[in-house]
């Protein structure tokens, strides 16, 4: 059976501040879910549509699939701390949406986006205080395809182009 059109759903005001949910066909109950986040080196050129093949992938065997949007450097609001703040707001929306189970969760992302899939999973250790703190949602893991895990010498190297230290604000 195919899955349905994903819903597209708002987490926030800005128009990035939005999330794909691919469904599988059936939903009488709450379905485990997989948290999409693209990658791009934190761009605005890049967005969710990287990720849309593998979230229909994911709901045509059964698994809820929420690829998320998130605010990127070169938009207002994006980078270090406003797209951390996104992506934990995407992630802690999903405790509202009825059609998953939000005690599921697992995040995926792709470079930049397997950075902040590994961040949200790390979210619970964070001190109050900081972006991100006190998640309403945990995830149960994480997945980093090529993820960019260490910002420090991907600074040092100038990923991207300079990709880490545009995405956190200097240095």
């Amino acid at each position: 059976m195919k899955p349905p059109p994903p819903l597209v759903v708002r987490y926030g005001d800005h128009p990035d501040q939005v999330a794909n949910l691919h469904l599988p066909g059936d939903v009488s109950v709450p379905r485990p879910v997989v948290v999409l986040l693209h990658g791009g080196f934190w761009r605005e050129q890049w967005d969710r549509t990287l990720m849309t093949p593998l979230a229909g992938d994911i709901a045509a065997r059964g698994v809820a699939a929420w690829n998320v949007e998130y605010r990127r450097v070169g938009q207002d609001g994006g980078g270090w701390p406003g797209t951390l703040h996104d992506v934990a707001a995407a992630i802690d929306a999903l405790a509202d949406l009825p059609e998953v189970d939000a005690d599921t969760v697992v995040v995926v992302g792709h470079s930049a986006g397997g950075q902040l899939a590994l961040w949200a999973a790390g979210r619970h250790r964070l001190p109050s205080g900081v972006a991100g703190a006190g998640p309403r949602v945990a995830p149960k893991g994480a997945v980093a395809l090529a993820g960019v895990c260490d910002l420090v010498r991907g600074a040092l190297e100038g990923l991207g182009g300079g990709a880490v230290t545009v995405f956190m604000g200097g240095p």
